[in-house]
């Protein structure tokens, strides 16, 4: 089930010019809706190599975002690590999509050459469950496996095969500007070769020439109030959008 939209027009509106809202710079524990030191994971008694390691390149990595999903839930019980990765050859753009709360989300592509900032969260089978039941309805994302090279931030010695990080991608490809992605200006990257952008210019970017362009706010209101409307934002999107192909890339059942 998916987690519950505000009813508040303000509220909305920070919630879709947020993405993909704000995250530690470094590993951090989260536990009932907020963020704690990682050296907690300790105290817990948590064993990360009893997890499984899921790729959070975009709002999955903020507690704000974890909260909505976990806050109240049974798996949201138990504390979940995050742990900052340098994802080598990779970079995370926009995807051709706008999500129900108004956003355009986040596509992790291959990208030879770039490293960029993301986390591993470390989920136990229920709050694995609870993620597929948040981002796998509707055939917007599927859920697989890619091959990849990455460092941990601060060093850690992290129990996971790197030729087997589970990860959400779109079903979409990405949204084209230009002829190229988009990468998000909120994830910190090295060597980026393509153009980075605000989650609030690229909403104006998907808005152009729909009938709410001229007012942003109106327009983002009205893709997270109207079906229809959003239908044919989306579709737009959609028909110009890029196939990023990930070589390693595996959907798995």
């Amino acid at each position: 089930m998916p987690w519950e939209l505000p009813r508040d027009q303000s509220d909305r509106l920070r919630l879709a010019k947020g993405y993909p809202f704000i995250a530690p710079e470094t590993s951090y524990l989260f536990i009932d809706g907020r963020s704690e030191d990682f050296s907690k994971v300790a105290e817990y008694g948590i064993a990360l190599s009893d997890r499984k390691a899921v790729i959070a390149h975009g709002s999955n990595r903020a507690p704000e975002q974890l909260s909505r999903k976990f806050v109240g839930h049974s798996s949201g019980q138990d504390p979940i690590p995050l742990t900052a990765i340098w994802l080598h050859d990779h970079d995370v753009v926009y995807s051709a999509h706008v999500a129900r709360y108004g956003s355009v989300a986040a596509e992790l592509v291959s990208c030879p050459g770039t490293s960029v900032q993301v986390f591993l969260s470390w989920l136990t089978g229920e709050q694995l469950d609870r993620m597929h039941d948040t981002e796998l309805p509707g055939g917007n994302y599927s859920y697989g496996h890619v091959q990849c090279q990455w460092e941990s931030l601060e060093g850690f010695d992290l129990p996971t095969d790197p030729d087997n990080l589970a990860v959400y991608r779109s079903s979409f490809g990405a949204l084209n500007f230009q002829g190229e992605p988009l990468a998000l200006e909120a994830l910190p990257a090295k060597n980026r070769s393509y153009r980075s952008l605000g989650q609030e210019e690229v909403l104006r970017l998907v808005h152009q020439g729909h009938e709410h362009e001229a007012d942003l706010d109106t327009a983002i209101l009205k893709s997270i109030e109207s079906s229809q409307y959003r239908k044919r934002v989306v579709e737009a999107v959609r028909k110009q959008s890029l196939d990023v192909f990930h070589p390693s890339y595996s959907i798995s059942g």
